[in-house]
């Protein structure tokens, strides 16, 4: 009975100093935190300090502000006083340094009362959709590059931000980019909402004929006018693939390589050789569609769905490009089933770690890629279950070596 109570004083002793430990270290990386805290416009803040009274005794005074739009606040003693993008360490070490001007030993406390909340809702064509936390004076182009971008099918030019007043701004994120004219990157605030719209091929690609390169599967309007008869006798339209080696085959030219050329280079080279036929030449290309091949994604991959292909595509590449795979995906199990043939077996796993590119395969229109879930074997899952009873019985070791340690000794 003895060595049993001993046994149990002894533990609650261990487990006493451990707690005691903890709770120590945790206020001290509370504290250290709290200090790293930066602060930013509309945040309030108290500031303590010690003053002295007309008898010359110490007083502690203390001071609510509120940080202005600028970053600053007006202190009755110090007067305009820059905080913004500070920790609250080093406003600390600024404001001890201010009051020196009056006092000999100044004493600081700077506290955050209220943090400021700014919350925005992203939707449409984007990577990430969701409701953000953002920091004050954050601009709208900004804040959809740092939360992953747009996907391909985003219309630029017309991105709306609606105001919880009812307002709504239009934003051209294509100008922005492209030139320095004021294109309305507004300053986002609380409960705006931000819809990327989806944009219609033939709009899109007249406004973007000097940027957007021609690839494998484009389908091309191509339309050649005379100059003199263009506004009386207009020429009818042509549609034209775009095929794998980059080529069209044009009823007056020919066979004519237009892929990898921007819109304009290829109105540029169609004008060149229209001048056998024509006078005068005015040629327009536009993409009517970028692609007429879909592929299907199922399982354990980060965001299945159907997806446009574009151009000559691989498994591997395609994969990477939509995010990768979860955490329970199976590496060596990845399956392509086509419309005509046998299912494609994949190993990422091969492909990452052996260089094997043989069934790398070049994605079809009509494909379905599944990424198996990876089977766990029963002792994995038992190993998993039993994890819990492991940390309790290492603890109980634990204490009975230190037990057997204290016996020897007294001995």
């Amino acid at each position: 009975m003895r060595n049993i109570f001993r046994l149990t004083v002894w533990s609650l002793l261990i487990l006493l100093i451990v707690c005691q430990l903890s709770a120590q270290t945790t206020e001290l990386v509370d504290d250290e935190i709290d200090a790293m805290i930066v602060l930013q416009a509309a945040d309030k803040v108290t500031i303590s300090y010690i003053d002295v009274d007309s008898k010359g005794n110490p007083v502690q005074r203390s001071n609510i502000f509120t940080i202005r739009p600028d970053g600053t606040i007006f202190h009755e003693l110090l007067g305009v006083v820059t905080l913004a993008n500070m920790t609250i360490a080093e406003a600390e070490e600024l404001l001890t340094e201010k009051f020196s001007q009056f006092f000999n030993q100044p004493r600081v406390a700077v506290s955050v009362l209220e943090k400021t909340s700014i919350k925005v809702i992203l939707y449409g064509e984007v990577s990430r959709m969701g409701v953000f936390p953002i920091k004050p004076n954050t601009r709208v182009a900004e804040f959809i590059i740092e939360n992953g971008g747009t996907t391909p099918e985003a219309d630029l030019a017309r991105i709306t931000v609606s105001r919880a007043d009812g307002g709504k701004i239009i934003f051209d994120m294509e100008k922005y980019l492209f030139t320095s004219e004021p294109v309305n990157n507004v300053i986002l605030k609380d409960k705006d909402k931000i819809i990327v719209p989806r944009f219609k091929v033939q709009e899109k690609y007249g406004r973007l004929s000097k940027n957007y390169v021609l690839q494998y599967g484009n389908v091309l309007e191509i339309i050649i006018n005379e100059m003199a008869l263009m506004e009386t006798n207009p020429a009818q339209s042509e549609s034209y693939v775009i095929d794998s080696e980059g080529n069209i085959f044009h009823r007056l030219f020919g066979l004519v390589h237009l892929g990898g050329m921007t819109v304009d280079k290829s109105q540029d080279v169609l004008a060149e050789m229209a001048k056998r036929y024509f006078r005068e030449p005015i040629v327009t290309v536009n993409v009517l569609e970028l692609s007429s091949r879909n592929v299907f994604v199922f399982g354990q991959v980060v965001r299945p769905g159907i997806y446009p292909i574009e151009g000559n595509i691989q498994l591997a590449e395609f994969l990477a490009n939509i995010g990768g795979l979860t955490d329970e995906a199976d590496l060596r199990d990845i399956v392509v089933t086509r419309k005509q043939g046998r299912p494609v077996e994949f190993s990422l796993e091969d492909f990452l770690f052996k260089r094997d590119d043989s069934k790398n395969v070049f994605l079809e229109d009509g494909d379905r890629i599944i990424a198996q879930k990876r089977q766990r074997g029963f002792f994995v899952r038992l190993s998993e279950k039993l994890q819990p009873f492991q940390i309790i019985f290492t603890f109980i070791t634990g204490i009975f070596t230190v037990y057997v340690l204290l016996n020897s000794k007294l001995i």
